[in-house]
């Protein structure tokens, strides 16, 4: 059995194309990577900090999130930036500054997340 998984994972490297014939059938194997990048420790934090600032620099960020390491900081933000989700913009004034602003799939990524957690945290709010 292992084995014909294998085989099928590498054929249709997706676990849905063999089901594409069926109806109402959406593939969401493409995601596999962006659930990859918001599952990392510090993501999610990471990106609502940037929507709720709007525009924030490396020094911000670090400072209001003080228990995260720079180098794991500049990771979460290169990953974030690759992934499309947040912009980095070099501005050009006296001295070199760079920001980090939330792109419109970014926006669409926070409010598909918030609009998944209201109803689970209206269930909390019930018990």
């Amino acid at each position: 059995m292992k084995r014909k998984t294998q085989t099928l994972r590498r054929k249709y490297r997706c676990w849905c194309k063999g089901r594409a014939a069926l109806k109402n059938h959406k593939c969401l194997c493409s995601a596999n990577g962006l659930v990859q990048i918001i599952g990392r420790k510090y993501s999610l934090p990471l990106l609502s900090l940037i929507a709720a600032r709007g525009r924030i620099r490396f020094s911000d960020i670090k400072s209001e999130m003080d228990d995260m390491s720079t180098s794991t900081l500049s990771n979460r933000l290169a990953e974030c930036v690759r992934a499309g989700l947040v912009q980095r913009r070099l501005l050009r004034m006296t001295s070199t500054r760079v920001e980090y602003v939330l792109t419109k799939e970014g926006e669409r990524l926070r409010q598909g997340l918030l609009s998944l957690t209201r109803p689970h945290t209206k269930h909390q709010s019930k018990n």
